[in-house]
């Protein structure tokens, strides 16, 4: 694949006097996020019962209603505990982010974000220990108990973060 070829979606979203100010992709690794902490005991407890769900039921043969009812949540156990991390690493070699000098362009598979420079959450960067960087664009989220912070989007595990900071610095607003 040649250095352009996935970038050329976006000339289909570019207006005139539009220009490209940085594109890349994310970085192969660093499934691990913060939430892993979290998420993978659960995982773990929901597929750990969820087995033993589908193998008293086939023991005891009563009902193959019961042997039907598990699967999809044996199913679901090995997404959370495994599948997800198949998937984002799937999703990240189908990743592409362009930052124009009007807009931000994100394709993710078949799917293409875009986001106005003039209308950009405030970002925060977070340096992974393998140096690479996520670039968040926060947005706050109200509720009944208050407000609190959200990601509203992100340019994740990129070799440049700082490049990436600076192109978006550098958009017309």
């Amino acid at each position: 694949m040649n250095d352009l070829e996935g970038y050329e979606f976006c000339r289909n979203y570019m207006t005139d006097g539009e220009y490209i100010l940085w594109k890349g992709r994310p970085e192969k690794g660093n499934l691990f996020t913060g939430q892993e902490v979290v998420m993978l005991p659960f995982s773990l407890l929901w597929l750990a019962f969820s087995v033993y769900w589908e193998m008293t039921a086939i023991r005891s043969a009563d009902s193959w209603f019961m042997v039907l009812w598990g699967i999809p949540f044996v199913a679901i156990g090995i997404y959370l505990f495994v599948g997800r991390f198949f998937m984002t690493a799937y999703l990240r070699n189908r990743t592409f982010y362009v930052i124009t000098n009007k807009k931000i362009i994100i394709r993710r598979g078949s799917r293409i974000q875009m986001h106005d420079g003039r209308n950009l959450p405030s970002a925060e960067i977070v340096v992974h220990k393998n140096g690479c960087g996520t670039l968040k664009f926060g947005q706050m989220v109200y509720t009944r108990n208050g407000y609190r912070n959200g990601t509203a989007f992100m340019i994740e595990n990129v070799v440049d973060v700082t490049q990436v900071q600076n192109a978006i610095d550098s958009m017309d607003r």
